[in-house]
């Protein structure tokens, strides 16, 4: 039985709803598994549109001065940024630990030479990323350095990019 009150938010969650997850976890670890499903269409150029349940990004480079949305290196960083967000809140929540405020800024390095297709033994990748993080929160100094290092040990998006991912890709041609 879960130590959370349903209904009561703390840091914006409701701690019901995380300890009836946590404790079906706990019970059948294979809830804990989910496939994570998107969409992308070409709208033309660089730009794209992709689908994410019934969100919808627009989302381009800006080859030719075109600026029609953010660019996929920067949707991979706004995507670390909000794991770790969501990763602090929860955290908090489950350690009773109130936040404030939580900031995070990213700014990550890359360099496009492989993807223009020159030839080169540079990868077509993000090299490194500096985040910044910022608390607020009524707890000691200690507590929230604890809590940065848990949130940092369990980031899926994080450990998605530090690890390898299995890509694995089915081309379909035609209609």
């Amino acid at each position: 039985m879960s130590k959370f009150n349903s209904g009561v938010l703390f840091n914006g969650i409701d701690l019901g709803f995380i300890g009836s997850m946590v404790d079906r976890v706990k019970q059948d670890p294979e809830k804990a598994k989910r496939t994570l499903k998107t969409s992308t269409v070409w709208l033309g150029g660089t730009r794209s549109e992709t689908t994410i349940r019934d969100f919808k990004y627009i989302i381009d480079e800006p080859w030719g001065n075109v600026q029609g949305g953010a660019q996929p290196g920067e949707i991979v960083l706004a995507a670390l940024g909000s794991c770790l967000v969501v990763g602090y809140s929860f955290d908090g929540a489950l350690h009773g630990i109130p936040l404030k405020k939580i900031e995070i800024e990213i700014e990550g390095d890359s360099n496009g030479i492989a993807f223009m297709q020159i030839p080169t033994d540079i990868m077509p990748n993000l090299t490194t990323a500096r985040i910044k993080v910022c608390l607020e929160s009524d707890a000691s100094k200690e507590v929230l350095e604890e809590m940065h290092k848990r949130v940092i040990s369990i980031s899926p998006v994080s450990s998605t990019l530090t690890n390898v991912v299995n890509l694995e890709f089915d081309l379909k041609i035609g209609t």
